[in-house]
């Protein structure tokens, strides 16, 4: 039932007596840029959107990521460290439990519109779906 959620990366890292600088991502066309700060045992998600395209980074903490297809029952797991994301696209309900207190980036290609929000309820287990 469990597999593998592709994990990324910085692009390039530079650390030195100044300071940090991460390009985490090199491209894309975001119209949001989300900043938050969870603490451990917080929980977001158990929702997809139709439209919309999402890129989430763990600035600092650690969390485990969940995603399903919505017509499908196998469900992708990751544990993300800081300095790592992934990638939500459309019709894939998602789910963030942080394992310790966290500050994240959410990127998303369309903005949140409170009159037609993309946000469809779905929790990422098929077992839930059934209860």
């Amino acid at each position: 039932m469990f597999g593998d959620l592709a994990v990324t990366t910085p692009n390039f890292v530079r650390e030195d007596a100044r300071g940090l600088f991460v390009e985490i991502l090199n491209g894309g066309g975001w119209e949001t840029v989300i900043h938050g700060s969870m603490q451990t045992g917080a929980e977001l998600g158990n929702h997809y959107h139709r439209d919309c395209n999402a890129f989430f980074y763990l600035l600092r903490g650690e969390a485990e990521v969940s995603v399903r297809q919505i017509d499908e029952n196998s469900v992708r797991v990751a544990k993300l460290q800081a300095r790592e994301g992934v990638w939500f696209k459309p019709l894939e309900t998602h789910r963030i439990v942080f394992l310790a207190d966290a500050d994240f980036l959410l990127l998303k290609d369309k903005p949140f519109d409170k009159d037609a929000p993309d946000l469809h309820p779905c929790p990422v287990s098929p077992a839930e779906e059934q209860a």
